[in-house]
């Protein structure tokens, strides 16, 4: 696989997992069915914005490294997260009068404190997804006999 096919897997895989992990998250706060409608709503903007925007933050930092590269990816995944939310609520009237008389309002807002969820995990996830242990880990997998018997067995399987 060349290196763009790599980079548009691994945005999904985080993408997917960011969704798991925040649909678990709410789900030990309170088990209900909601979690699932969170679940439905939150993976197609995942996957339609937050794909696109970790992409253009890889591009954005891809000349700097170290510990200023993973800040400036992180406030940008944080940042875009944020407009997400905003943009629609200062163009709502009622929202906007809520936002300028109490900016604390906006910490309390359900949708505004998912998207900053979702995003830090995704950021998190892609991190490692990146990083030299996770590849060192998925050699290891690949290289493990019971990995190889158990991926044969499911390859076995038909429907």
């Amino acid at each position: 696989m060349n290196g763009v096919s790599q980079i548009i897997i691994r945005k999904l895989v985080s993408a997917v997992m960011a969704c798991v992990l925040v649909m678990f998250i709410y789900f030990i706060e309170e088990q209900t069915g909601f979690v699932f409608i969170i679940g439905i709503y939150l993976f197609p903007i995942l996957l339609i914005y937050g794909v696109p925007v970790s992409i253009l933050s890889d591009f954005v930092t891809k000349k700097l490294r170290g510990f200023f590269r993973d800040s400036i990816a992180l406030f940008i995944h944080l940042f875009l997260a944020a407009l997400f939310v905003m943009i629609p609520i200062l163009f709502s009237e009622w929202e906007r009068e809520l936002l300028i008389s109490d900016t604390s309002n906006l910490f309390d807002n359900f949708f505004f404190i998912t998207s900053l969820l979702s995003s830090f995990l995704f950021y998190c996830l892609d991190e490692f997804l990146r990083s030299q242990l996770a590849k060192y880990l998925h050699q290891k997998i690949l290289l493990s006999k019971r990995a190889k018997a158990l991926c044969e067995k499911i390859g076995d399987m038909r429907i």
